[in-house]
């Protein structure tokens, strides 16, 4: 089943989220397919499908972009908040998103707060050749937060899990895939509690500086966010691109085979707090460029060994499943 989304609508729709609200709700496992042509589509999209790829036609040309923020108010008075401002949400599962743009353009996170691109909530996502732009806090992966987003959402959740606090275990389905996507922003823009593999990305880090991640990562869970050969860049001044910090204690962060050049920080992490700190589940390894000497990085994070980095793969960090290119 294809479906085509342009503009002017003639050849099937001309919004994107009416696209997806027209597929079936059970649809089989046979990939149902979205085809966006080039254009400017100034909506919020939410996919609850399983098994549905959106395919843009040209990744700098096919644009998602919405303007929601934390600090925006509702008319009742209460705050819109960080999980409710997203331009792109995935809640089913087996979704692979190509070949587009998702953007927050709501503005500086100093005056609006946080304003997410793309909320990642399913299992088993695949983006590829995607780039995900806005400033603090970009990109999240995590479950459907409990009660504000599901209130929000109502039936329409797909079969994401649902948690108010990561505290309370780890979770199961829970792994996307990126590979050669553009994730650009500041203040901890990739950040939550799932498994993710980033392959040959760029994460590009804005002016304002800050820190390319914030993970939440339960303690019991062994992987969190694993970049491999990555671009780590930017257009802050020089050193004031942090690596990450520990969004909850038992934050795991890794770095294999990046490129660093001299945005990032030469400290690498830093603590969040005096509780929530670095420890050897932050490392990195095989770094390349102009931060490629790790001896004055954070005194607690793992600095890993080439045997070490060997071990660590798509197919074990999101246990079984080797991120969209076929079932391990």
């Amino acid at each position: 089943m294809t479906l085509v989304v342009s503009q002017e609508g003639k050849e099937g729709f001309s919004s994107i989220q009416a696209a997806v609200d027209a597929l079936p709700e059970n649809g089989g496992t046979e990939p149902r397919i979205i085809l966006v042509k080039k254009g400017i589509y100034r909506e919020r999209v939410a996919i609850h499908r399983d098994h549905v790829r959106l395919i843009g036609e040209d990744p700098e040309k096919t644009v998602i972009t919405w303007s929601s923020y934390a600090l925006e108010m509702h008319p009742d008075g209460t705050e819109r908040t960080t999980f409710r401002s997203w331009t792109l949400m995935t809640t089913g599962e087996d979704i692979r998103v190509e070949n587009l743009t998702i953007r927050n353009d709501a503005g500086e996170g100093e005056i609006v707060g946080q304003a997410v691109a793309v909320y990642a909530a399913g299992d088993r996502g695949a983006w590829k050749n995607c780039r995900m732009i806005a400033h603090q806090d970009t990109l999240y992966c995590g479950p459907l937060r409990t009660p504000d987003v599901t209130e929000d959402l109502g039936s329409r959740t797909g079969r994401a899990e649902q948690a108010p606090r990561v505290q309370d275990g780890p979770l199961t389905r829970s792994r996307q895939y990126f590979e050669k996507c553009l994730i650009q922003g500041d203040v901890d823009f990739i950040f939550g509690c799932y498994r993710c593999w980033f392959e040959d990305c760029t994460l590009f880090m804005n002016k304002r500086g800050g820190w390319y991640t914030a993970a939440n990562t339960h303690m019991d869970q062994p992987w969190g966010f694993v970049f491999h050969r990555c671009l780590l860049t930017g257009e802050c001044p020089e050193g004031r691109a942090y690596l990450g910090r520990p969004w909850r204690a038992g934050a795991r962060t890794l770095f294999l085979d990046c490129e660093m050049d001299e945005h990032v920080a030469p400290e690498g992490f830093t603590d969040w707090d005096e509780t929530r700190v670095v420890t050897s589940r932050c490392g990195e390894g095989g770094t390349r460029g102009a931060r490629a000497d790790q001896a004055p990085r954070h005194p607690s994070q793992k600095r890993l060994t080439e045997t070490e980095q060997k071990g660590i793969a798509p197919e074990t960090v999101l246990d079984g499943w080797n991120g969209g290119r076929g079932e391990a």
